[in-house]
């Protein structure tokens, strides 16, 4: 199993993005780089449900894709 080795805890402070823990989990799956069906069984849930969540943390951080969400956090 695959464990993100990112510290994402709740997001503090003023413009800060809020997210749900589900999506904290998520996140640190899209920060390895992997995809949404490998995101999927690594935290055993179903695709749609990961993608919906991966889209929430899009919208929530303002960005058009994967790529530039990464680079946020480099």
């Amino acid at each position: 199993m695959i464990t993100p080795a990112v510290g994402l805890g709740p997001a503090r402070g003023v413009g800060a993005v809020q997210l749900t823990q589900a999506e904290r989990e998520v996140l640190g799956y899209v920060l390895l780089g992997l995809a949404n069906k490998e995101i999927a069984s690594a935290l055993n849930k179903a695709e749609p449900t990961v993608k919906h969540q991966v889209s929430s943390i899009l919208l929530k951080h303002r960005v058009p894709s994967r790529a530039r969400l990464i680079a946020q956090f480099r």
